[in-house]
This record gives structure tokens, sequence and C-alpha cells, in this order.
């Protein structure tokens, strides 16, 4: 369940999509994600052999909110790659440019850090580069920085920019995919996901770039950290123990262990300030959607209860509310809500919005969208 590679060792992509998968057709062994398959009487098939069976076809749920990010930010590495191949246009290691984005004559846009007030007013762009690819924001506890996924030249690796826009630049560099940056509490470190050393694992670095290291080494994939508020543990998801579930791990590597016993997607965990608990997606209940997790072993909570995919949480400093990102709509956006389910509110039209990531004063969220 890495940001790019399949989702364990034997897992597939699909056809159509080409998102990781583990599902095949039963008639032609096509791989099939939860998008596309169709379940009939006589098991999956893809579309095409679906409609020879006479039985009502019945969709399965999607794919979990973070797979689909995943996939377009496969396809958006390619066509940078290529772009940079063919050369022209605009650099993508220069200075970031705050405000809004002018398209210009022939310019390719994809996905950018944005930034709104906590209300949803006062959008506005972090990072404008027409051929980079930026994601997965996650703020400095000053509040003065953001660290963030970028596919650069068909590389994806982590970079930083100042919350205003300035000061852009590249932290990890290396043949490897780095992906999903966690700023740790007191602000001196970055975790992170990378399948550099050849599978997608838990690494630290410093703040600045220098001495990463490898937290985790085990069977199975590690991925999309999340620190604890005291900065003592990491969480990550893993399906090491042969089915996906949220474990932790010390800062310098020590103590794996399982966090919650809990059926987990590959997303990334948000804790409660006083790390008690967590919000977590599951698809327990058969689709994935946003829950409340007690560490002491109570009973799950679910906060989300419809057909779309629900993702992505990040929880308010003073821990009332909950950012997250859905497609209920048709679109992805991002939506706010009480830490109890109560009161959901929509900050995103139009754009495609995603990652959101509530500012250490909780004044502001920035997120991902298109320009536009």
């Amino acid at each position: 369940m890495s940001a790019g590679p399949e989702t364990g060792a034997t897992a597939l992509k699909c056809t159509e999509h080409g998102t990781p998968t583990r599902l095949t057709c039963a008639e032609c062994g096509t791989p099939i994600c939860p998008e596309c398959l169709v379940k009939t009487p006589v098991g999956l098939k893809c579309p095409t052999h679906a409609e020879a069976v006479a039985a009502p076809k019945v969709k399965v749920r999607r794919s979990n909110l973070a797979t689909v990010v995943i996939g377009v930010l496969a396809v958006v590495g390619a066509v940078a790659a290529l772009l940079s191949v063919l050369g022209g246009g605009e650099s993508v290691d220069t200075a970031g440019q705050g405000g809004p984005a002018v398209p210009l004559p022939g310019r390719i846009e994809t996905p950018q850090v944005g930034l709104m007030a906590a209300d949803g007013s006062g959008k506005r762009l972090v990072t404008n580069r027409p051929r980079a690819f930026d994601g997965s924001p996650t703020w400095s506890p000053d509040g003065s920085r953001i660290a963030f996924e970028s596919v650069v030249d068909g590389r994806r690796s982590i970079w930083v920019v100042q919350a205003d826009g300035d000061g852009i630049r590249r932290l990890t560099e290396g043949a490897g995919a780095d992906s999903a940056p966690a700023w740790s509490p007191d602000g001196m470190r970055i975790a992170f996901m990378s399948d550099r050393d050849g599978n997608p694992d838990i690494y630290v670095m410093n703040a600045d770039g220098s001495s990463p290291r490898r937290l985790t080494d085990a069977p199975g994939e590690d991925g999309f950290p999340a620190w604890a508020p005291d900065g003592s543990r990491v969480a990550f998801v893993s399906d090491r123990s042969g089915e996906l579930r949220v474990w932790t791990v010390a800062p310098d590597g020590s103590g794996p262990a399982m966090l919650v016993d809990v059926p987990a997607v590959p997303d990334r965990v948000a804790f409660f300030p006083d790390g008690r608990r967590v919000v977590m997606t599951s698809d327990r209940d058969g689709n994935p959607e946003l829950y409340v997790v007690s560490l002491d072993g109570a009973a799950p909570v679910r906060l989300t209860d419809n057909l779309a995919s629900d993702g992505e949480p990040s929880i308010s400093p003073d821990g009332s509310r909950v950012v997250f990102a859905s497609d209920r709509d048709g679109t992805p956006a991002v939506f706010v809500m009480g830490t109890d389910g109560t009161g959901v509110r929509k900050l995103t039209t139009g754009p495609r919005g995603f990652a959101p990531a509530w500012s250490p004063d909780g004044a502001h969220i920035a997120y991902v969208t298109d320009p536009g």
C-alpha cells in the first residue's frame, strides 16, 4: 500500500485504471479493481464478461480515496517525465509562487498544494508548478512551513515550502519513491514512506532532509506515517500481519507493535490531541469510512456512512473537528465535521480537493487542488 508500488507481494495492476489490485476476472483472468469489477452470481467479472451473465449486475464498493489519488499521481508523474524529455515550458525546480494560478499558453495544469481558511474562504495556491504533481501536505509545528510530496521529472520526492509559497526546495533525492511526509511534533524530524531499499517502509530524516534512516524493515509494506502528539511513537499502516492494520514504532525503530486491531485501508491516521484516540479509515463494514478508535480497546465509532469513499482525516488542534476528503458528490472534495460525525459541511467546490491538513493554530487548512 505504497504511493505507487502494488499493495502486497502478489498485487497486480487493474487493466482499466492502472490501480493496485489483487482481483481478477473469473472468466478471463484480467486484473480488475473495485472501481470497475462487477459482482455476479458466478464470481467477479470484468465489465465485458459480466454482460454475458443474465442475472442483474451489482457494483461492489469503490476503491478507497487514497488508492484513487495514488493512481492519478502515477499517471501525472509519467506525463511530467514525458514533458521533461520533450523540453520547453516553465522550469519546475524554481521557487514557488503563492496566489492564484494564471494559466499560461500551452501550460499543463496539475494538482498543487492549496491553502484556505478553516471555514473554506480565502482559497489560494501555495505551490504553482505546472509540470509537478504536488500532494500530501503536512505542517511544521510552528505553522511556518509545509512539507509535501511531489512528482517532478518522473521522480516522487519530499519537498518543503514556506506557507506563503516562497522558498520551495527538495528534501530527498534518489531512485526510490518518497511520499506521505509527516512532521514530528518537535519540528526536528520528518517521517515518510519510501521504497528506496526495494520495499515500502517508513523512514525518518532531519527536517532539513539530512540523515535519512529506515525505521521499519519487515515483510510486507509499511506506509502513511503519523506521529503521536508526544512524539514517542510513529503510527503507520502495514500488512505485515497478513491484513492491513495500524502499527506503531518508536522514532529509533524499536518496539514495533500493532496499535489497533481494526481493518485499515492505505490511508493516514490522525491522532486526537490527547493521544488516546485516533480517526482512521476502515472498510470493516464494507466501504471505506471514517471511524474514531480508542486505543484502550473500546469498539470503534463510525463517523461517516455513505456509498462514497471517505478518508484522509486531519483533526483540528482543539480536537473538536475533523477535516477529510470524500467523493460523495461525484468529485473529490474537502469536508469538515465534528469529531462525533455531526455537522458535515463541504469546504471546496469546483476543482478537486483532497489530502487536507489542519494548521497548528487551527486557522487554516492546506490541501491538494487543481489550479483554476
